[in-house]
């Protein structure tokens, strides 16, 4: 029978978990505003006196405080801090089988991520070699990505190997994250291990390994790397906030992760880390906003939203395939509009609403049969090998 501290104690964890899913979900949806802006809107991300002159309106929120919504590479430091939290989670929750977690997450970690990243590898070649759209009318950046030639030989090394194990992704090009949250979930593996034999050795770890990363690939690496670590700590000993500072720890997250190096909002961090301030910024907007979330109980309640959890769990899905589904959806329905006489904006606005709701819906699709699936074999193959 369950005291009713321990009841509350389960309750607190389904809502920070859940929390987790919503705040991953968001951040996923900042990934596909980041791209469609790049795509359709791109001086969102730049600002020079063309874009004052082409657009006063998207130099406007380029040079803004508020430009967290679109905000790519922040979501990407979320998802990591995030990674180390949940890992973290799933492997201590239970003390007496932390060992036999750590060796099971090791045996189901790669086929867990490589199944879906193979499948949205398979579904860029055929989308490529099948479908000829034209993309001259949108911005150089997916113009490049569509024009590329892949081959299926191709797709199917970066799906199993080249984005895992290299950072290589041609073929679909937001699987350069895929090296970090491997070998992320690698150095988290370690590190728990370790703390199981000696504490010191943990905290040495710690700070050896985000070393190495930075020596091995420099403080792009180093950053997601230590994201990572930074989300075991949290899970660790991460102390509960009051809702006030909570608020306005993750408000100058949002904040951060807006930053922009020509951004008239962030030109004091930018004076004193100088080209730095994109990358520092948003590892950081990363770092405060996932805290926030889960070290207070008011802001995870109000995160814990029925759709917010579901687009969580369809996060991974979603940003496996929203690059080929723009191609696919939103450019055809932007090319529509605009050969009927409808003006820029509203064509891109409209072809981008469209193309999320039905991302939604061929996200959902992908989570139940192929995301799901690769579950369910890395939960196999780990029973089979770990006894």
């Amino acid at each position: 029978m369950l005291t009713s501290t321990r009841k509350m104690e389960i309750e607190d964890d389904v809502v920070k978990l859940n929390s987790a899913e919503s705040i991953r979900g968001l951040a996923c949806l900042a990934v596909v505003f980041s791209h469609l802006s790049l795509t359709f809107f791109p001086y969102l991300h730049s600002a020079d006196m063309e874009s004052v002159a082409k657009s006063p309106i998207q130099s406007f929120i380029h040079h803004s405080p508020f430009a967290f919504w679109y905000s790519g590479t922040a979501a990407v430091f979320v998802f990591f801090v995030l990674s180390g939290f949940v890992l973290s989670y799933a492997i201590l929750r239970k003390p007496e089988l932390v060992e036999y977690k750590i060796k099971t997450m090791l045996v189901k970690r790669y086929p867990r991520l490589a199944i879906p990243v193979l499948g949205s590898c398979l579904i860029a070649w055929a989308t490529f070699k099948f479908f000829h759209i034209d993309s001259s009318r949108v911005y150089s950046w997916f113009h490049e990505f569509v024009s590329q030639y892949i081959t299926l030989k191709h797709a199917i090394y970066e799906g199993l190997i080249g984005s895992f194990f290299f950072a290589e992704s041609d073929t679909n090009w937001v699987l350069w994250t895929m090296n970090i949250e491997l070998i992320g979930s690698l150095v988290l593996f370690v590190l728990l291990y370790l703390r199981q034999i000696n504490q010191t050795l943990f905290f040495v770890g710690s700070i050896v390994f985000p070393l190495l990363a930075w020596w091995w690939k420099g403080e792009g690496f180093l950053l997601g790397i230590l994201s990572f670590v930074i989300g075991i700590y949290y899970y660790l000993y991460g102390k509960q906030l009051k809702l006030v500072p909570a608020v306005l720890l993750f408000l100058f997250g949002l904040y951060l992760a807006g930053a922009h190096n020509s951004s008239w909002s962030y030109q004091w961090i930018y004076a004193w880390m100088g080209e730095r301030t994109y990358d520092y910024c948003n590892f950081f907007a990363g770092v405060c906003i996932v805290y926030a979330v889960l070290m207070s109980v008011n802001l995870s309640k109000h995160l814990d939203q029925r759709f917010l959890v579901w687009l969580g769990k369809l996060s991974f899905s979603i940003y496996l395939l929203h690059l080929m589904l723009i191609y696919l959806i939103a450019l055809p329905l932007f090319n529509y509009l605009s050969d009927h006489g409808v003006n820029y904006v509203v064509s891109a606005l409209t072809a981008s609403l469209i193309f999320i709701g039905l991302t939604l819906f061929v996200a959902e699709f992908y989570s139940r049969w192929v995301d799901q699936f690769a579950i369910k074999i890395s939960n196999g193959l780990a029973n089979r090998i770990v006894k």
